[in-house]
């Protein structure tokens, strides 16, 4: 079902005559904020170096964000913007093709808005350009909610050790619950490439066998090095170093930045799905926004009204 009816005669028109949309949402979830958050920058920056517009929608707080791991100092929340009715003003570019949205207040701000306000927000970024071709939503763990669970094509970034696979299944478990039917990928980060296998195919037979879910293999991140100092760490996390000053890898590694340019060549690669243009996108976020918090609003009565009763 394609959602999002045209606002006025000149959307609908648009719309008519537009190719396919080339649009593409993104769900990274994960038990561990740090892992989540350099994936989704390095993805980011690799699908900008192949010439794709990618908008970070970050909804985890800092420090353990996408804006704290680029040194990005957000000024304006989804919250904000939501409010004034201007989404680029809240917009702020990380370089390399790459925008980044502060959205930990996501929910909050898209389920306070009507449909047209919410419509409306979404379609007023053709007054500052096209449309991003990537949505990617950095998601908060431990939220129990999250707008990347409405993505049909989703990153589970997995941490490179057997103690974390059950917080990750939880997780994986939690968004199929609330939005089930959508495709997975799998990344393990921190863990060489046999480690990060094995741990795949445990977490995939536990998928399969009680959630139904079929999940593929994205690749493995090795470890971040050691000694390097912390800005120049992430900095390699992120892929920044095999852009800059000609920065060599490891011997018999291809490295972070390498990694993640083939990763990101495999998510290009993927089936669409059901092909939604950005403004459909938006109000699919918002009506998700809008069950919660009426299901919220609902749990809510029901624990007044057993109070009373008893």
């Amino acid at each position: 079902m394609r959602l999002a009816d045209p606002l006025d005669q000149a959307t609908g028109l648009r719309r008519l005559f537009a190719a396919d949309p080339a649009f593409r949402a993104v769900g990274i979830l994960g038990p561990d904020a740090r892992r989540n958050a350099r994936f989704t920058a390095g993805v980011a920056l690799a699908l900008g170096r192949r010439g794709g517009q990618a908008l970070i929608l970050d909804e985890a707080a800092a420090p353990h964000n996408v804006a704290s791991l680029l040194g990005i100092l957000t000024r304006h929340t989804l919250l904000d913007v939501a409010r004034a009715g201007h989404l680029a003003q809240a917009i702020q570019p990380a370089g390399q093709g790459v925008d980044l949205l502060a959205a930990h207040d996501g929910i909050a701000a898209l389920a306070r808005m009507d449909e047209r306000e919410a419509l409306l927000l979404a379609d007023g970024w053709r007054g500052q350009g096209e449309a991003p071709q990537w949505l990617l939503l950095n998601s908060a763990p431990g939220s129990g909610q999250s707008l990347s669970a409405t993505a049909d094509l989703r990153v589970l970034v997995l941490p490179g050790g057997k103690a974390r696979l059950a917080e990750a299944y939880t997780v994986m478990k939690s968004a199929h619950t609330i939005w089930p039917g959508s495709a997975w990928l799998v990344v393990v980060e921190g863990a060489e490439a046999a480690a990060g296998e094995q741990l795949f195919g445990n977490l995939r037979e536990t998928a399969r066998r009680f959630l139904g879910i079929q999940c593929d293999f994205l690749g493995t991140l090795p470890r971040q090095r050691e000694g390097a100092h912390p800005i120049l760490a992430d900095a390699d996390v992120i892929g920044y170093s095999s852009t800059r000053a000609g920065a060599t890898t490891p011997s018999g590694s291809a490295g972070r930045g390498a990694e993640m340019g083939i990763m990101a060549e495999r998510l290009a690669s993927q089936p669409v799905g059901e092909a939604l243009e950005f403004e459909q996108y938006w109000q699919r976020m918002w009506l998700y926004c809008r069950m919660t918090a009426d299901a919220d609003m609902k749990r809510a009565r029901d624990v007044r009204w057993s109070g009373k009763q008893g």
